[in-house]
């Protein structure tokens, strides 16, 4: 009977462990202005820089938390490291949470989305499905929509020049640099969305202007909001590769398609 017992309770204790790892978290930090960091955590340094680091399997609660600005010496042998925050962070169970801390401000920023493994294998599948299916069609439809597919470049080429000048390099460049000079992702995407409200773009130039937001959530509204003005609304979707969350890529989708209904 004692052993019975002990199987049982052992079984149990197995079962609560795997269930609270299923529950780990994992925290990325990063600097407002894009520099190289180091971070160390419960006073335990990790040993790593680079101008993001993801930390992961750690358990919901309280947390210390140190950022370091880092500098690595011009021989490539080692760098320097200079607190910039230190303090308490608190992690949700099973969640991605994101920390930006604001160089200019000294303030940090957080942003959290809930992992859901089940809902992210029945979205996986799903969105596998979805994308078999445009293959085919495209692949059954490839010779029909070949001869609109010159006449809708040609209006597109059309259109650019009607409406307002080519976006160029150097004008993303002009733009970038404007962009590293604000603070927060809603001032960035402010500044994005009033430059580009009257040009026309191609997926590739919105796929780098999504590199220079922060936060999942801003990518998506300015993804979306671009959708209006892109020159090859055709090749638009292969933007759902810079999300990071299945819930992101299926909103993002869902847009575009009831767009073009």
């Amino acid at each position: 009977m004692k052993r019975i017992l002990l199987f049982v309770l052992l079984a149990v204790l197995s079962i609560a462990q795997v269930s609270a790892q299923a529950r780990r978290s994992i925290i990325r930090v990063r600097l407002s202005d894009d520099s190289r960091l180091a971070v160390s955590l419960n006073d335990r340094y990790y040993d790593k820089q680079g101008r993001s680091i993801t930390i992961g399997d750690l358990p919901a609660g309280r947390h210390f938390i140190k950022i370091y600005r880092y500098t690595p010496y011009s021989n490539g042998r080692g760098g320097k490291a200079r607190v910039v925050y230190n303090g308490s962070i608190r992690i949700s169970a099973g969640t991605i949470t994101d920390f930006e801390y604001d160089t200019r401000n000294n303030q940090l920023y957080t942003q959290v989305e809930f992992i859901d493994d089940t809902y992210d294998d029945r979205r996986d599948d799903r969105w596998d499905d979805r994308r078999d299916d445009r293959r085919d069609d495209r692949r059954d439809d490839r010779w029909n929509d070949r001869r609109d597919d010159r006449w809708n470049d040609r209006d597109d080429v059309y259109d650019r020049h009607r409406n307002s000048r080519s976006w160029t390099q150097q004008d993303m460049n002009d733009l970038k640099r404007r962009v590293d000079e604000r603070i927060g992702d809603s001032d960035k995407q402010k500044l994005i969305q009033n430059v580009l409200q009257d040009r026309r773009y191609t997926t590739e130039q919105m796929r780098t202007i999504l590199s220079w937001l922060s936060f999942e959530s801003t990518k998506l509204e300015v993804a979306k909001w671009g959708y209006d003005n892109v020159i090859d609304k055709r090749d638009y979707w292969k933007l759902e590769s810079e999300f990071s969350f299945n819930s992101s890529k299926d909103e993002f989708n869902n847009y575009i398609n009831g767009r073009r209904q």
